[in-house]
């Protein structure tokens, strides 16, 4: 679809420009079109992504570059957003599963020249620490072979974090992001940075990891928590570090009732976040590297004319290479989810199972392209379809 964009710097500059959601092209009132020059662009190697509804599923191959286990669904806190909190939980795993489920992963594929990332997902993983910490140590041994070791990972709150569990972290190799709001922090729960003891030991882990690139604390934004600007601050001050190294950043999705009351409701509330946002980022740095790299990433699309009909989904679970499973091998929409439960659409989550790859079909989930308004949106290009799995109300919330 063709947008005309009339754009303004001040009462004496105004321009008018063209923007195609398809062709992903920006071009001015002149037909100039924005590009880079052609000896310069590489053709990206990408496939045209397959559209997938509950009525044509999703597939998963079993050539994997990316797994994200799901050690369960339990958390020390209750955060009002959370994705997880109305979750229908299934029985708990433990430490006695790991054998068997690394004897289920021989069936799929790796490639040690492509790499291999593996993350551990919760509720909080470190929750579940017992199983966690020889799970980590049997997968590192199952590639201890590769010179390409696969990158651990996980996303805590940070309130079990200890001095033992962060020198454990450090020497396994695992990239951490923590989990908080800055100032808007009462939204999530407790505030770890409270104690004044667990504040010492956050901090100083954080010192040691960032040398290495491998940790970042990851903000989310809310109805109650509208500046990025004011967050970066807050973690200035607490951190002492105006380089620090913020992930996430975006507005949280309606996953359930909460989401939606945390969520933006009105024109008003939409235009003030906006303006505020595009005045946080315009005056930067604000240090939040997700969206910054989103932001980039947009810019050289244009740029190079990335076809939409390359465009994947934000989360990138609709790649056929990234799978999320449970320490019993069943294969699930994503970590945020339980086998047990039931999508917004009115499918289960629960997609198949490793032992049977082939025949896995995630029916959960919707592409962009199968969304009524999608395809006529002119950040199509930013937002990437939101989350799969949402519908009807959640969705359009999440939407708008």
């Amino acid at each position: 679809m063709k947008f005309e964009i009339q754009a303004e710097r001040n009462s004496e500059d105004k321009k008018t420009f063209y923007y195609d959601n398809v062709t992903n092209t920006l071009s001015d009132a002149n037909g100039n079109v924005f590009e880079y020059p052609k000896e310069n662009v590489t053709p990206h190697g990408r496939q045209e992504v397959v559209p997938f509804s509950k009525e044509n599923p999703l597939k998963k191959s079993k050539h994997i570059s990316v797994i994200k286990i799901q050690l369960g669904l339990s958390c020390n806190y209750s955060c009002d957003y959370c994705s997880q909190r109305f979750v229908e939980r299934p029985p708990e795993t433990s430490k006695k599963d790991i054998d068997d489920f690394l004897q289920k992963l021989d069936v799929l594929e790796f490639n040690e020249q492509e790499g291999l990332k593996i993350e551990f997902w919760g509720g909080e993983p470190l929750v579940y620490w017992k199983t966690m910490k020889p799970l980590a140590e049997a997968l590192k041994e199952k590639f201890s072979h590769w010179d390409n070791s696969p990158r651990f990972s996980i996303i805590t709150n940070g309130s079990i974090l200890t001095k033992e569990i962060n020198a454990w972290l450090y020497y396994m190799g695992f990239s951490v992001s923590m989990s908080h709001d800055g100032p808007g922090q009462s939204v999530r729960g407790p505030d770890p940075f409270d104690d004044d003891d667990q504040k010492k030991i956050i901090l100083d882990f954080y010192e040691i990891m960032k040398k290495h690139g491998r940790m970042s604390f990851n903000p989310m934004m809310n109805s109650k928590n509208k500046s990025r600007k004011e967050v970066y601050e807050w973690f200035v001050n607490v951190t002492g570090d105006p380089d620090v190294n913020l992930g996430e950043g975006g507005i949280v999705d309606a996953y359930d009732e909460d989401g939606i009351t945390n969520s933006l409701q009105t024109l008003k509330e939409h235009f003030e976040y906006r303006q505020t946002a595009f005045g946080d980022f315009y005056q930067g740095p604000i240090n939040f590297v997700g969206q910054y790299q989103k932001i980039d990433g947009f810019i050289q699309n244009v740029l190079s004319h990335s076809h939409s009909k390359y465009l994947g989904q934000k989360c990138g679970m609709d790649d056929e290479h990234t799978l999320a499973v449970d320490l019993r091998g069943n294969v699930m929409t994503c970590q945020n989810v339980s086998a047990l439960e039931t999508s917004k659409n009115g499918e289960s989550h629960l997609g198949g199972h490793i032992n049977d790859i082939e025949n896995v079909a995630i029916k959960s989930s919707t592409h962009w392209s199968n969304r009524k308004d999608c395809a006529s949106c002119p950040v199509l290009h930013l937002c990437k379809g939101a989350c799969m799995f949402l519908d009807n109300k959640f969705w359009d919330i999440s939407c708008a």
